[in-house]
């Protein structure tokens, strides 16, 4: 038998993923993409020839996806869910009839990507879990020079223990209130100006995706669906207010809250494009609503909020949030310019659904809130929020929480569990990357990863079977079923 891997491509990362996947050690690597010509193979045609008869048929479900399971996809997808129900149903129940056809003829032991983030890998990853194909996801890990794999969010551990001295090392290096990921770039002046420049940008981009799909035969591509102002989560013009919703005495009214009672809600960048595919309770993925009821029973509580949005969503955040959190008495809306670092070090309380202030957080000592699905580990450590209902509840879980008997012991165990599911590579070798003079980094990120794969699938210790056995999830539809 053939030992195939199979590798879903996002637009433009094909030849680095090609250059990994050559390195991975199986037998073939398909390089498996969305666009027509691009990669070892495409969906588009197949999809486009499932989509007319499906919409043409008005089909709701097929033997691959039940009623329950396409408005599972629809939900978590920030595309789809703005599209008229009718053909948002019918993309995905064509994308599982390619994706179906795909994992039928390459027959792959392995299939993976980045981080789910839209209806596409969405579908190939509930398909793959239906043929039995182990699907993993690629990302940095928050150790510097280090990848990690997860599925829907839940970091994939190998079952050894790391050496007590590295996990020291690591903790002396992450704990630091200074650290800085390193996908975060330096600051910038966030101005009504750079806002129009910055959406100004953005929408010619659109105009250009709307053209170039249909001129490429492609008008349902996602990649060229996603950039559309027409979405409604995407700015508009009106969101320049922004600017000017910023508290200017904004560390005064801090500080005049006890630091136990301040909690600091670090808004993420393009946060459905992440935690919609780690929460299994839909009601969570409504996630900005979560943070306005989570806002309104920590005031009520004698809690002060401090918002702090991530920098790169400076041009795409719509106001509405920013708003309705101004609108409760004790939030504070704090200066894009300040660190996430130095707000955190202010606040004795962390709320955050995905990201590393959460994790920093807790290594700090901090009372942290984090979502389910969450890759830092211990329910010990972190204060984890399952459902809705999780809510209303918070702010008595923070009052009978206090700070950890052994702050020591807590970081150990949370670095000794991100060493756990993480390995040496340089995730960002594909910045630059030209396959014409690969960066060998990419080489090596193949065969670590490759290493890696075979230690953890089915051959190995088999983290899927053991962890997320089939059967699982709260709700008919759930990608866990």
């Amino acid at each position: 038998m053939t030992a195939r891997a199979l590798i879903y491509s996002i637009h433009r990362m094909e030849g680095w993923w090609k250059a990994v996947g050559d390195a991975l050690g199986y037998d073939e690597a398909v390089v498996l993409t969305d666009r027509r010509g691009c990669g070892d193979r495409w969906v588009t045609n197949d999809f486009y020839r499932a989509y007319r008869r499906l919409r043409r048929d008005k089909a709701t479900a097929s033997p691959l996806l039940s009623e329950a399971d396409v408005a599972d996809v629809i939900a978590r997808c920030r595309v789809l869910r703005w599209l008229p129900k009718a053909r948002a149903a019918a993309m995905a129940l064509a994308m599982a009839e390619a994706m179906e056809r795909v994992l039928e003829e390459v027959r792959p032991v392995v299939a993976l990507g980045f981080p789910i983030d839209s209806y596409v890998s969405d579908v190939l990853a509930r398909r793959a879990r239906a043929h039995g194909v182990p699907y993993y996801e690629l990302t940095a890990s928050p150790l510097p020079d280090m990848c990690m794999l997860m599925h829907r969010g839940r970091l994939i551990t190998a079952k050894a223990q790391p050496e007590p001295a590295l996990v020291e090392a690591r903790i002396r290096e992450i704990a630091d209130p200074l650290f800085t990921p390193s996908y975060v770039q330096g600051q910038a002046a966030y101005t009504p100006m750079r806002f129009i420049k910055t959406l100004g940008y953005f929408r010619l981009r659109a105009l250009y995706f709307k053209v170039w799909s249909w001129l490429v035969n492609d008008p349902l591509n996602l990649h060229y669906l996603d950039a559309q102002p027409s979405l409604g989560h995407k700015a508009k013009w009106r969101d320049m207010r922004i600017v000017g919703m910023i508290d200017a005495d904004w560390q005064a009214r801090i500080e005049a809250f006890p630091r136990d009672r301040r909690v600091f809600f670090g808004l993420q960048l393009l946060p459905e494009a992440s935690i919609d595919y780690w929460l299994d309770d839909l009601d969570l993925v409504r996630h900005e609503d979560a943070l306005v009821e989570l806002a309104r029973g920590l005031t009520a509580a004698g809690y002060v909020v401090v918002v702090k949005d991530h920098p790169l969503q400076f041009g795409f955040r719509q106001t509405e949030l920013i708003e309705a959190l101004r609108s409760l008495p004790n939030v504070v809306i704090v200066p894009y310019e300040v660190s996430g670092n130095a707000v955190l070090a202010m606040c004795g309380v962390s709320v955050t659904a995905t990201g590393t202030l959460g994790l920093q957080a807790g290594l700090l000592g901090n009372r942290s809130v984090v979502c389910e699905a969450y890759y830092v580990g211990s329910d010990d450590d972190f204060i984890v929020l399952r459902s809705w209902d999780d809510l209303a509840a918070l702010p008595e879980r923070l009052d009978l929480t206090g700070e950890p008997a052994d702050l020591r012991a807590r970081q150990g165990r949370t670095i000794a569990h991100l060493l756990q599911g993480s390995f040496d590579a340089d995730f960002f070798s594909f910045q630059k990357f030209d396959p014409s003079d690969p960066n060998p980094a990419a080489a090596e990120l193949g065969r670590r990863l490759g290493q890696r794969l075979r230690q953890l699938g089915p051959d190995g210790e088999d983290w899927h079977r053991r962890e997320l056995p089939p059967g699982g999830g709260n709700h008919e539809g759930s990608p866990l079923r």
